[in-house]
């Protein structure tokens, strides 16, 4: 299993704001969903754990090159793979390496599904 490790700036968690974010909300259910896949995802709040940032080399030198208004950053297996957005389900789960139930994936209804009137 892969190693993903979320580095989120200050203000960035559903809950930390009175106005709550869509893609938060979302990325927060993402998050349960990977619990479940048994995919386990690292996240680090800038304003809650600062040294998290400034002990990982990388996260460091893409904050000093490119500045806190970058983050999120995504690392995987400690290299860059996303910055700028928090990460979708079906990224979570390429970069996991893990067999995910197909079950518990959210599909859309095909064409076929839709229960017809009589």
């Amino acid at each position: 299993m892969n190693t993903i490790s979320i580095y989120e700036p200050a203000g960035c968690c559903a809950t930390s704001s009175v106005v709550v974010d869509e893609k938060s909300l979302a990325f927060n259910a993402d998050m349960d969903w990977c619990k479940e896949q048994g995919i386990h995802v690292e996240r680090f709040n800038l304003l809650k754990q600062p040294a998290a940032f400034v002990s990982n080399a990388v996260v460091k030198d893409f904050l000093t090159t490119s500045g806190q208004q970058s983050l999120p950053l995504v690392l995987v297996n400690g290299q860059i793979v996303l910055a700028g957005r928090l990460p979708v389900r079906d990224e979570l789960k390429r970069w996991s390496g893990v067999d995910v139930d197909k079950s518990t994936e959210d599909f859309p209804p095909s064409c076929c599904n839709v229960p017809r009137m009589p």
